[in-house]
């Protein structure tokens, strides 16, 4: 049992990046192996996360965002939902079969609105079908009109082409990932689809891919004026309007070290920010969870705390009513 030191507070914490899978796929059996019930079984992880001082969770399943199989996705997020509305603390994203195109992921959204789930959750790329690609417009249409928000997961295996980034000493893992996910932030802003879709919310794990550290970078390379080439890249003031005002990113992805936290507080409002775990994958144990909490409360002030930890994560999802 951790050390509670998130303990004296008076708002609920909740962990909009939490995993649960109702069925291991082969790819994950390995990993599976390693973590064990928590990774799948409800009641252990609830349990752990009680252990932590942490009030709810919002759970997803990565093996099925992007999938091509309708009905197996369908499927996996039904047993999902029943998992869910057996436990008052659990909320769910329902996985969206992007593969199997964007009309057949945005009606499997609006079932599973229509069921109760409180959002969605899509990689960055699925069997080649990019976030930022016209096919996935009719996902964004559904989750503006309901005001559901939609987590955007990195590719897990090769986010980057393989010749780019592998996982021999774990580079995709490390830096691939969080690359796609800032350039499907770039996308989305330069390619203009957030002016499109005024009320889309987009919650990109990691950080965001921990692009508030690189920000220098990008007011570098995108001070206008400076570089040949720029006729479609918007201003730099621009861009950072719009990461300040349209985009959310959870705090998962680093470890609990305070440093990315901290960053993304200084660079960003923390209204865009909301707390995740990434667990069973990153956060495995009591004690990690709780300080992955804990970093928050050590680097925000007690109101921005209350805000990231739970406060923005309610506002965002659907079929809430707190």
């Amino acid at each position: 049992m951790p050390q509670n030191t998130v303990a004296d507070r008076d708002f609920p914490i909740v962990d909009f990046g939490a995993h649960l899978v109702t069925s291991v796929p082969d790819s994950m059996k390995a990993l599976d192996d390693i973590i064990g019930p928590i990774h799948r079984d409800p009641v252990q992880t609830i349990e752990r996360y009680e252990a932590a001082g942490i009030d709810r969770l919002v759970l997803s399943q990565p093996p099925f965002m992007g999938h091509d199989d309708v009905e197996e996705t369908a499927a996996a997020n039904d047993e999902l939902l029943e998992i869910i509305e057996e436990h008052e603390q659990l909320y769910g994203l329902a996985a969206l079969p992007v593969g199997a195109g964007g009309d057949a992921a945005a009606e499997e959204l609006e079932r599973c609105l229509d069921a109760g789930y409180h959002g969605g959750a899509l990689e960055t790329t699925s069997h080649g079908i990019k976030l930022s690609d016209e096919e996935v417009r009719s996902v964004f249409d559904v989750a503006s009109r309901e005001g559901a928000p939609l987590l955007v997961h990195p590719k897990i295996d090769d986010s980057l082409h393989p010749d780019v980034l592998d996982d021999k000493y774990r580079l995709n893992a490390i830096f691939g990932r969080e690359a796609a996910l800032s350039e499907s932030i770039f996308e989305m802003i330069h390619m203009g689809i957030l002016d499109d879709y005024p009320d889309l919310d987009l919650v990109f794990h990691h950080l965001g891919g921990n692009i508030a550290s690189m920000l220098g970078r990008v007011h570098l390379h995108h001070d206008i004026g400076r570089w040949p080439g720029q006729e479609h890249i918007k201003p730099y003031n621009e861009f950072k309007q719009q990461l300040e005002e349209r985009i959310y990113i959870d705090s998962s992805g680093f470890f609990g070290y305070h440093a990315p936290v901290r960053t993304a507080l200084e660079e960003l409002p923390s209204s865009q920010v909301v707390f995740g775990t990434d667990a069973p994958y990153e956060g495995r144990s009591s004690d990690e969870l709780n300080r992955f909490a804990t970093v928050v409360t050590d680097v925000a002030s007690q109101t921005d705390a209350a805000a990231v930890l739970g406060g923005n994560t309610l506002d965002l999802l659907a079929n809430v009513d707190e």
